[in-house]
């Protein structure tokens, strides 16, 4: 069982507010990032409630977004009371759970625990006694199923405690929330010094074992003194309870008694919180609220135009005695937990610096999901694409499982529905579009619109006719695409970017391969894998590949010469029109060992960028009174007879032209 640390204030806080009264009441759990640890409880005391319905105020909302905004603390949960005999999350919970988790990626677990006023059932190891009642938690997080609720073990940080055993008045604010040298923990204040300083207590939530910081501040004549930080004399053989009394009286050789304030005298805060430090409700540096208006009713409030506040809401029975049969009352409670910007932002943040913003806003059309298809796309959505639409009819097999992103839970699915579940898994809020389709089985009318609403387009199939038909497409209506092939059993492959300045992908590959059959080298291409097993090695073979591929397709999705580092990664290519790399994965693969044979330091994993050209006569990028419309004629046939029912179609075109027949 999951422990989740909760500071024993708050409990005692929960039990204040929910205990005391009857069902329903609640409010919002506040705590570390990235950890289960409760620091802070914000209780909605002017919600409009019933014994089985809560519907929280517009403060509740604000009164979260402000604490986020002030410092390290962070939205975990909802507590919330229920019915007698009714101690877990009801089915209601459960949904709403799943669609906070969806609108705050980076919340990662959610702490639900469930309030209800039994006092004589025996604890279990997932609950706490409160104030007349017992405190039940839970945690709800994301699996490969959906929503997985299970119970979590609540281990008490006893520093009020601690505070009235070394005879210190616990003041009934909450602390400080704040990070000193990179951690995260709670600030109290303590006592004034014999010298007039004012002090406070760092504690950590693996207190009492880890010893606090003393902080006490030095040079008070500014608004922000500094807060000099010292270890307290910290003995492990004192009981758990006593080590802070025992600390405060062995540090500089005071007693906590004597350092106590007269009887009446407030505990003095600093005049200028550190940075990062967050004030909770009750605290004399927080502004009170004025408290609003009484909600009418319990209705829910509709959400507002634009990206909505994550809901977070829940059914609750009653008593059977309570209610009439065959009906359920329900309660729909709404909490602020985030905005779609931040969860993005919180998602992304390892990539400042490296990727752009802007990738959240593009799409890529991603054409073959096979082995280099389903890698390619998983490393496009981790680096941060916010769209993605995946075209592949296939199913997935056993074959598959040793060369692709697959698990055996995929034998027998589409795979591109299959990669889909996968990648919603690494960003709920990703926007992905599946089509089961051939390349061929849509007219060209429908990929001109596939291919203009997207910002990249990647083919990545095993079929040629298919990857000249996409090249030809996204010539035309002027999008970046690109090209990846493996060569027989992976031992090699190429990666083709084409760009409305650059050789299309039939001048590209058309032009080396000449090049290299005079020389007497062809290689043997199978697009895709489609029709390779697996071997060992292989996968990291198509992997090498792909990650090259992948990192041609992050530069194409942003500015050349921009501020983003990976924008300028082709700025050499397209200025020298290398717009396709060869890749050997073996030694002695190809011509590799002719050009590269005298080179010292050469073996595996090798890469030549050749020049490219274009045709004059190409129909795609040649010169333009040559160029076609692709959507004039059909994509099959080898690329011969591609090129003449092109040229076929431009001479039909401008004898229209010159007859004053139709024009385009």
């Amino acid at each position: 069982m999951l422990p989740v640390h909760v500071f024993d204030y708050v409990i005692d806080q929960v039990g204040k507010d929910i205990g005391r009264v009857r069902p329903e009441q609640g409010g919002a759990l506040l705590g570390l990032r990235g950890r289960d640890v409760l620091t802070g409880f914000v209780h909605d005391a002017h919600a409009q409630v019933t014994r089985v319905e809560y519907s929280n105020t517009g403060w509740l909302l604000d009164e979260i977004g402000r604490q986020e905004a002030a410092g390290p603390i962070r939205f975990k949960g909802i507590v919330h009371s229920h019915p007698l005999g009714m101690p877990h999350p009801s089915g209601q919970d459960h949904r709403e759970y799943g669609r906070t988790l969806e609108a705050v990626p980076d919340l990662g677990r959610y702490i639900a625990p469930i309030v209800t006023h039994d006092t004589t059932t025996p604890l279990g190891r997932h609950e706490l006694a409160v104030e007349n009642a017992r405190m039940s938690f839970f945690g709800a997080t994301w699996t490969a199923r959906g929503v997985q609720l299970q119970p979590l073990r609540p281990v008490v940080v006893p520093l009020a405690a601690a505070f009235r055993e070394a005879g210190i008045p616990w003041s009934g604010t909450y602390p400080l929330t704040c990070v000193i040298g990179g951690v995260a923990g709670v600030r109290v204040p303590l006592p004034v010094s014999r010298s007039g300083a004012r002090r406070y207590l760092f504690a950590t939530p693996d207190f009492p074992v880890a010893a606090p910081l003393l902080l006490e501040e030095a040079g008070a004549d500014g608004h922000h003194p500094e807060l000099l930080v010292s270890e307290l004399p910290w003995d492990h053989r004192v009981p758990e309870r006593a080590r802070l009394r025992e600390a405060l009286r062995n540090a500089r050789g005071g007693t906590a008694a004597s350092a106590s304030p007269p009887p009446g005298t407030a505990e003095p805060l600093a005049a200028g919180p550190p940075p990062r430090d967050g004030l909770l409700p009750g605290h004399p540096d927080t502004p009170t609220p004025p408290p609003p208006p009484p909600v009418p009713t319990p209705t829910p409030v509709p959400h507002p135009a634009g990206p909505p506040l994550s809901p977070v809401s829940r059914a609750a029975a009653a008593r059977p005695a309570e209610r009439p049969p065959g009906r359920i009352r329900r309660l729909t409670m709404r909490v602020g937990i985030g905005r779609n910007r931040a969860a993005r932002a919180g998602l992304f943040a390892r990539t400042g610096g490296l990727l752009s913003p802007a990738l959240a806003d593009s799409h890529v059309l991603l054409v073959g999901v096979g082995s280099v298809g389903s890698y390619l796309a998983e490393v496009l959505v981790r680096s941060g694409v916010g769209r993605i639409t995946l075209v592949d009819p296939d199913r997935v097999e056993p074959a598959n499982l040793g060369r692709s992103m697959f698990d055996s839970k995929d034998i027998g699915r589409n795979k591109a529905k299959a990669t889909a579940r996968r990648l919603k898994r690494v960003n709920r809020r990703l926007k992905v579009t599946v089509l089961k389709r051939e390349v061929a089985s849509l007219d060209n009318h429908t990929w001109q619109q596939r291919i203009s609403d997207a910002q990249l387009l990647i083919a990545a199939t095993d079929d040629n006719h298919a990857q000249q038909r996409l090249n030809h497409l996204a010539y035309f209506v002027g999008r970046p695409a690109l090209f990846v092939g493996l060569y027989e059993g992976a031992a090699g492959g190429e990666v083709v970017f084409t760009t409305p300045d650059s050789p299309c992908w039939m001048c590209a590959t058309g032009g080396v391969r000449e090049s290299l059959g005079e020389l007497g080298h062809q290689p043997r291409t199978d697009y895709g894998t489609g029709r390779t097993y697996a071997v060992p090695g292989l996968l990291t073979d198509i992997h090498h590949l792909t990650a090259a591929a992948a990192k041609v397709a992050l530069a194409l999705l942003h500015p050349t010469g921009g501020q983003d580092r990976i924008g300028g990664f082709l700025t050499t290519p397209r200025h020298k029109d290398l717009s396709m790399a060869l890749f050997a994965m073996e030694p002695d693969h190809w011509f590799f060992p002719q050009v590269l044979g005298e080179v010292p330091g050469q073996y595996a994993f090798q890469s030549i960028w050749p020049r490219t050209r274009r045709r004059p006569d190409c129909p795609v990028c040649g010169d333009v009174s040559l160029r076609s419309d692709p959507r004039e004629h059909g994509g099959g046939g080898d690329e011969a007879e591609i090129t003449r029912r092109q040229k076929q179609a431009y001479e039909e075109r401008r004898r229209d032209g010159a007859t004053g027949g139709r024009h385009r």
